[in-house]
């Protein structure tokens, strides 16, 4: 009797043991389903959730032989799976994330879907505080499976999961199907150059790898919209000269016409490498038809016409004032003299800018073609460079105060040699005004320069040369038309005196890249800086005090080499200690405050709009005076933070003072090579809405009220 009693003793004992294990198990997956042809089943990566750690759940979809279900678009027949989510208060659930699709024929048809198994991943956010010791998530899933027939399916699940103030541990059983099936989730963004066009017939896909030495046996492209192309025609795939192209044909029956390419490219090689995530995520507009022997012509004119209007701008801009207010006083005292001479002066200057941008041009495109990420600005991410300007821009003023003077000999030696000075100085004047209009970017200049780069090397120089010709317009046409001169004040007395004031703004313009040196180096460069000034600034004194044809032929050439000597050594001196010192990862993120800037990343911009977070983002740099002005007269106000901290808006920072490949990629996939750029995210908005690029506080609230 006393051992029966022991047995049922221990039976009650292994029952409860048993439940508990079917309980914890139940934890992690809910009931698995059996419907028609499919087994199903919601999983959690996780055993347990963490307050305000996102999460995965899955719907696992395991079909019999043969049969499959749909991906997001179906193609030419069926109906995707759903999901719908019933969730504790405070949690969220994103949009299902779908793995690539095979392509599934079935006569004449094409169907994009899943043979086998499927793991249908959905992230959710749990809010930052739960005052729960465990949480219920159900969910309904409805499907369409198919063979030859179709048949309709449903289940409803449910699990439950403990709350835990820890890092979640995952669940074994599941760990690698969860990381497989983010291996084969589309990627946001790649290194792959892809553009696209289309014409009546369909469309093309041009893949441009950034390792030419890449082989890539296949590309396939899977739209997100239905009805619009022959699923089941293949895709012409073959090899181009610089890439790989890719033709669709359209249905003849399509529903709409596209304005860009939305769906995902699979390729057999990967796209982060050999043997990396095979799928790509493309939302790119239409570029015009590539038809041999004819140029985008129109597209062409319209970027070209936009550089000239955007290099008029940019004499209005903060960076070219100084120079612009020199010009004008040149001007000013040419009004009385030949017209020929002012009209070589205006010439002489325009030949100055055309250069200048040449110049930089030819190494924008030298250097992208060595595999550099470059932009716009691209020289003022280098502190040599912004040493060297800096010591130009000193010794300019020091030259205005009257410390010294260049062409006080030659004005001497007759009227021929003094000509020969002034144009000269006109085409200094050009050449100075352009390495000071770098850091400013003006309206509609933006969209020129970003169309300019990607085009080839003569299309490029084209636009570049547009863009000089609008900068230099303005004087050159005061030159051709001397007569409206009489409108400028007489040459006077007062000539001195604001040429004098006028070196003020260029020293002002000194101490801004004192402090953009200073975030890219940290106080040793700024230092650096200002010992260089220093020897620069003690050398041309000495060159205006006994340098001139007023001193003795051996103090003179002693004085001009002692001023040699020292700028060098002042140069060399500057341009090593900064070398030493340079951070590339300092940002002005908190500059300013107000605002709560995160540091951009792409990998952060993927996370948000998973999450169907709403995103700002800010690419801008410390030696862009455009961004500046727009980030204190437009975004760091009290009105715009409000609205900020109303739509729950993250605020992300990509600062481009520095180089920064990544930036670099993210602005030319939205066709930009320059700053500033503001760019807003939000799931609402079929495509990121893309701000002008000068700011006004209006400007930005009307932006943001778009977002919902």
């Amino acid at each position: 009797m006393y051992n029966g009693q022991l047995i049922g003793y221990y039976m009650k004992i292994f029952k409860n043991v048993v439940f508990i294990f079917l309980l914890v198990i139940s934890s992690f997956s809910a009931q698995v389903v059996r419907t028609d042809y499919v087994e199903s089943e919601i999983i959690s990566e996780v055993q347990s959730i963490q307050p305000g750690t996102p999460f995965w759940l899955a719907l696992r979809l395991k079909m019999d032989e043969h049969w499959h279900t749909y991906w997001l678009n179906a193609g030419d027949a069926g109906l995707q799976t759903k999901i719908k989510w019933t969730l504790p208060n405070g949690f969220t659930a994103s949009e299902i994330h779908w793995p690539y699709p095979q392509k599934i024929y079935l006569d004449d048809l094409a169907n994009f879907g899943y043979e086998g198994e499927v793991f249908l991943l959905t992230k959710i956010i749990p809010p930052n505080e739960i005052n729960f010791t465990e949480v219920r998530i159900s969910a309904e899933a409805s499907w369409l499976v198919c063979k030859i027939e179709c048949l309709p399916g449903e289940a409803e699940y449910s699990l439950t999961l403990p709350v835990k103030n820890e890092t979640p541990k995952p669940f074994q059983k599941w760990q690698q199907d969860f990381a497989d099936t983010r291996f084969n989730l589309p990627l946001k963004n790649s290194d792959w150059k892809i553009t696209s066009t289309k014409n009546e017939s369909g469309i093309s896909i041009f893949i441009k790898s950034p390792d030419q030495s890449t082989i890539v046996d296949n590309i396939e492209f899977f739209p997100y919209e239905g009805s619009i192309y022959q699923n089941a025609v293949d895709q012409k795939f073959s090899k181009t000269s610089d890439g790989y192209s890719l033709t669709i044909p359209f249905d003849d029956f399509k529903v709409s016409d596209p304005d860009s390419i939305k769906g995902i490219l699979v390729s057999s090689y990967g796209w982060r490498g050999e043997g990396s995530e095979k799928a790509l995520e493309v939302i790119i507009p239409f570029g015009e038809p590539n038809i041999p022997g004819q140029k985008n012509n129109s597209t062409i004119w319209l970027a070209l016409i936009f550089a000239f209007i955007g290099g008029m701008i940019l004499n209005l801009m903060p960076c070219v004032l100084p120079v612009l207010s020199i010009k004008i006083m040149g001007f000013v005292q040419q009004s009385g003299e030949d017209k020929k001479k002012i009209l070589n002066h205006g010439l002489m200057f325009t030949v100055g800018v055309l250069i200048s941008f040449w110049i930089l041009a030819g190494a924008l495109l030298g250097l992208r073609a060595g595999g550099e990420e470059l932009g716009w600005g691209f020289q003022l991410q280098s502190p040599p460079f912004i040493i060297i300007l800096s010591v130009f821009l000193f010794l300019f003023a020091l030259n205005l105060f009257g410390v010294f003077e260049i062409g006080t000999s030659l004005m001497s030696m007759g009227s021929k040699s003094a000509n020969k000075s002034g144009t000269l100085g006109a085409f200094m004047s050009g050449v100075t005004a352009t390495v000071v209009a770098t850091p400013c970017t003006a309206p509609f200049m933006g969209t020129a320069l970003g169309f300019a780069i990607v085009q080839p090397p003569i299309v490029t120089m084209i636009i570049f040369t547009s863009l000089a010709l609008g900068m230099a317009f303005p004087y050159l046409l005061l030159s051709i038309f001397p007569a409206w001169l009489k409108y400028l004040p007489k040459p006077g007395a007062w000539m001195e005196t604001l040429k004098q004031f006028m070196g003020f703004p260029l020293v002002a313009t000194v101490i801004w890249l004192v402090w953009v040196l200073g975030l890219q180096t940290g106080s040793d460069g700024v230092a650096a800086l200002l010992m260089t000034l220093l020897l620069a600034s003690l050398g041309v004194w000495i060159y205006g005090k006994w340098g001139t044809f007023n001193n003795k032929n051996s103090v003179k050439i002693l004085s001009r080499i002692v001023t040699v000597v020292l700028i060098i050594a002042g140069l060399f001196f500057g341009i090593n200690i900064t070398a030493s010192s340079f951070n590339k990862d300092n940002t002005i993120i908190n500059s300013t405050s107000g605002v709560q800037w995160e540091k951009f990343s792409q990998a952060r911009v993927d996370e948000l709009r998973a999450e169907g977070r709403p995103i700002f983002i800010d690419f801008t740099a410390a030696w862009c005076l455009t961004c500046q002005v727009n980030e204190r007269v437009a975004i760091n106000k009290s009105e715009v933070i409000a609205k900020f901290n109303e739509k729950n808006l993250v605020t992300l920072k990509a600062d481009w003072t520095s180089r920064d490949d990544e930036i670099t990629r993210a602005l030319a996939k939205f066709g930009r090579n320059s700053v500033p750029l503001y760019v807003i995210y939000a799931e609402n908005l079929s495509e990121p809405l893309i701000l002008p690029e000068v700011l006004t506080t209006g400007i930005v609230l009307e932006a943001l009220e778009k977002i919902y």
